[in-house]
């Protein structure tokens, strides 16, 4: 009986002590003469899957996503500056040329890689571009290059069961929904590699 009495004082004795150390005030609010306690709370994106093949297939989807996002923020950028170029070249005819060095520099750069995607990965690679430019693939084929080197692209792209009239629609597709879901949950935590 003793000890444990010894024990119950020691305890409430180093319940007061270390309470008056480590005070710490929460912020609040007083509203109406109530006082709430408010504080930070991470937004958590909750993701539910149909079965565990989607999660499966999910977690597929942000290997290749974080692979494939960089080409078409590259893509992006390298429309962009072409497009201001453009604006500053008068004559068609010396527009067009640029527009072949242009080709020719990034084939060089980046054909060795872009031939090592995946199917799959290539049919990404046409939404995300989309994504970032708000153009389908097949649209800014057209726009550089001529309705015919587009035609003959959308053909060869349909005969691997490819679209390049492909748009990203996060709302009406599932894909494009889980897309957007990888992305920005990368974007937060930095995972996104550039080239």
């Amino acid at each position: 009986m003793r000890v444990s009495l010894i024990i119950f004082c020691f305890l409430i004795f180093s319940l007061i002590s270390f309470s008056q150390e480590n005070i710490t005030i929460s912020p609040f609010i007083v509203i109406d003469g109530e006082t709430i306690f408010t504080a930070k709370i991470p937004q958590l994106d909750i993701i539910e899957f149909k079965d565990n093949n989607e999660r499966r297939n999910f977690y597929k989807l942000k290997r290749r996503v974080l692979k494939v996002y960089p080409y078409a923020l590259e893509t992006k950028l390298k429309v962009d500056s072409l497009n201001h170029a453009l604006d500053s070249i008068g004559k068609k005819r010396k527009k067009r040329r640029y527009t072949r060095s242009v080709t020719k520099i990034v084939k060089a750069q980046y054909s060795t890689a872009l031939k090592n995607l995946s199917m799959k990965e290539g049919k990404i690679l046409i939404k995300l571009i989309y994504r970032e430019t708000g153009i389908s693939t097949y649209d800014l084929l057209r726009q550089y290059k001529g309705w015919w080197s587009a035609t003959i692209w959308q053909t060869f792209a349909k005969m691997y069961d490819h679209n390049l009239k492909t748009i990203y629609d996060p709302v009406n597709v599932r894909e494009d929904m889980f897309i957007d879901k990888i992305l920005l949950q990368a974007k937060k935590e930095g995972r996104l590699k550039s080239l």
